[in-house]
């Protein structure tokens, strides 16, 4: 697997992640339940459960955008991949490859 390198992202990626604005760009209805979780497990109000959830997910996306691999521990890892790296025909795409343990604990479901 090749990773994208500074030198090979996208113009404008640099000055796009300088001024993102994360708060907006988070939305799903499941987003509500993993919220939930995070209040019912912690104990904290709406709005802070609220923000952990959005930059969780920000900091995965930000993280594929810079060309990193992102990887959490016993569930999988998230890159981007593009035509200059793979056989693939489409232009920039994201992957999740999720780990063996994780495709067993779900298959043993």
């Amino acid at each position: 697997m090749r990773i994208l390198k500074p030198e090979n992202f996208p113009y404008g990626i640099e000055e796009y992640l300088e001024t993102v604005d994360n708060k907006k760009s988070i939305t799903s209805k499941s987003l509500e339940e993993f919220v939930a979780q995070i209040q019912i497990k912690t104990g904290l109000d709406l709005n802070i459960s609220t923000a952990i959830a959005k930059s969780f997910f920000a900091e995965i996306r930000n993280g594929m955008l810079r060309g990193d691999v992102v990887v959490l521990r016993d569930l999988g890892k998230f890159y981007v991949s593009s035509p200059k790296f793979s056989k693939n025909k489409k232009k920039i795409f994201p992957i999740f490859k999720p780990y063996k343990k994780m495709i067993k604990k779900l298959n043993d479901f």
